[in-house]
């Protein structure tokens, strides 16, 4: 038989199961700007059922509420992660190669290709006017010019490799921030939810981290434990199925300074491995980090980075300075001397070095002996024709068209060889991040479709959990006022 207070009770259940309702609304509504934040809802379900007496069937007891779960699509966490590693990497590509290209600024008025042709222009005007100082000098001028330029140049991706060095190192620490936060985060889920209940807020916050650290670097969520028990889960963040993370410990990622760079012994890289010495693959890596890697270090294939762009220079450097030098070598200068090296390395004097090897876009010059004096550049081809034989000089402003200097063709050949395979690379990487922050965007747009806080609806449910909570309290009156009747009135009429 039911109490006299069964439908206080019933109602009471009804009362503040739609307060606890109105409480999660608002809490959805105060963090519907909160980035990552998932909306919540209140699970409920009928209390369990009086039955009558007699077989009359069974009286409701009310509601109970189970929980509060947030509304999240895993798969769409797993597919979001996925590309956003794939847009890291496309990005710090597109950046690292968009910055080669400005570097190499081609083609503009001042670039290696113009600089180039000023140096072929002067040659011949020289073969026009051997004689002439003011020709010569301008030969000088435009030969500084250009050692000039594949100087800067050099110096610029030397540079930009140790910027990189540095911002590898700067998104490593970033990585193992993250997995700091992560581990914290776990270790405070688990024990939040201990007793069964669900740690929403918190996780929110570590799918969030989740979410930007899987930009960096390519890592695979895995939530072991129990399916039946979300109390004994632990979270393990892996990278090539070595963790990361594990629950709340950490196995961090170290960037030490250890082996040159391939263009110059005296640059350190730093190398990817974990903190315990144990070696790592970079094309495990992935991400942002990847991508960086790749600038720094690609030399070949579809990884052409700066070492693949300093050693095409360096290739471009010592062959067009080979063949100047070959020439001038077999010419005579105004006073009637043979010849010497037109370029050298820088640092060098012409008599101490091998003029035909050792010359790089690092350290090409003039020589000592035509820097000091214009007249000891060997423009004629013989002694007895001066000081008005330019002929050599002929042969040295024809270089612009030879062919056969390089397998790309003539120098100008090469340079725009070089220039196109750095614009189809860049052009790919370009290509590739917008469809990459496409994808990215739609698959954010599907999760936010789920997880989203919607104003509308939350307002609607703000309405319907107030008219159910002011319901439940006039219920509550209506009882009360049954029950005084009961109590206060009945057996008194007559006294």
């Amino acid at each position: 038989m039911r109490s006299t207070f069964t439908g206080f009770n019933t109602v009471r259940s009804g009362l503040f199961a739609a307060q606890r309702a109105l409480d999660i609304t608002g809490h959805n509504i105060a963090n519907a700007n909160t980035k990552g934040y998932s909306r919540q809802r209140l699970n409920q379900v009928q209390s369990t059922p009086m039955a009558l007496f007699g077989g009359q069937g069974m009286l409701g007891t009310g509601v109970d509420t189970l929980s509060i779960t947030n509304a999240r699509n895993e798969f769409l966490d797993f597919k979001y992660r996925g590309e956003a590693t794939t847009l890291g990497y496309w990005e710090a590509k597109q950046e690292g190669l968009a910055f080669i290209e400005a570097i190499i600024n081609e083609p503009s008025k001042s670039g290696i290709t113009t600089v180039m042709d000023e140096l072929f222009s002067s040659f011949q005007e020289l073969h026009k006017t051997p004689e002439s100082i003011t020709t010569r000098t301008m030969v000088r001028e435009r030969a500084t010019t250009f050692t000039n330029t594949v100087n800067h140049m050099y110096k610029q991706l030397e540079k930009m490799a140790i910027d990189l060095n540095f911002e590898i190192a700067t998104t490593v620490n970033s990585i193992n921030s993250y997995a700091d936060q992560i581990a914290l985060l776990n270790s405070q889920i688990y024990r939040v939810e201990s007793d069964g209940s669900n740690a929403n807020d918190l996780r929110d916050r570590r799918n969030v981290l989740i979410d930007e650290l899987s930009k960096l670097v390519n890592v695979d969520v895995v939530e072991v434990g129990d399916i039946n028990n979300i109390a004994n889960n632990k979270l393990s963040l892996q990278i090539n199925g070595q963790p990361l993370v594990y629950h709340d410990r950490v196995n961090k990622l170290d960037a030490s300074v250890e082996n040159p760079s391939s263009f110059d012994d005296q640059i350190q890289m730093r190398q990817i491995r974990w903190a315990n010495g144990d070696m790592i693959s970079v094309k495990a890596l992935g991400g942002e980090l990847k991508g960086l890697l790749d600038i720094r270090d690609g030399n070949s294939g579809s990884s052409k980075g700066v070492p693949y762009y300093i050693n095409e220079l360096n290739r471009f450097v010592s062959v067009f300075a080979e063949k100047v030098n070959e020439i001038h070598m077999a010419g005579f200068d105004l006073k009637g001397n043979t010849g010497t090296a037109f370029f050298t390395a820088f640092g060098v004097a012409t008599a101490d070095i091998d003029p035909l090897v050792g010359i790089t876009a690092k350290n090409i010059k003039i020589s000592l002996d035509i820097d000091s004096d214009p007249n000891k550049i060997a423009a004629s081809k013989t002694a007895n024709l001066l000081p008005g034989d330019g002929s050599q000089a002929l042969r040295l402003a024809e270089l612009r068209h030879l062919s056969s200097m390089f397998s790309e063709g003539k120098p100008e050949d090469f340079i725009k060889s070089l220039i196109g395979n750095l614009g189809v690379d860049l052009q790919e990487a370009i290509r590739m991040s917008q469809n990459q922050t496409f994808l990215v965007a739609q698959i954010d747009s599907q999760r936010m479709a789920i997880s989203s806080v919607s104003m509308d609806e939350e307002l609607s449910n703000m309405v319907r959990f107030q008219h159910a909570y002011n319901a439940a309290a006039r219920m509550i009156t209506t009882i009360d006022e049954m029950l005084d009747v009961v109590i206060n009135r009945i057996g008194i009429v007559g006294r």
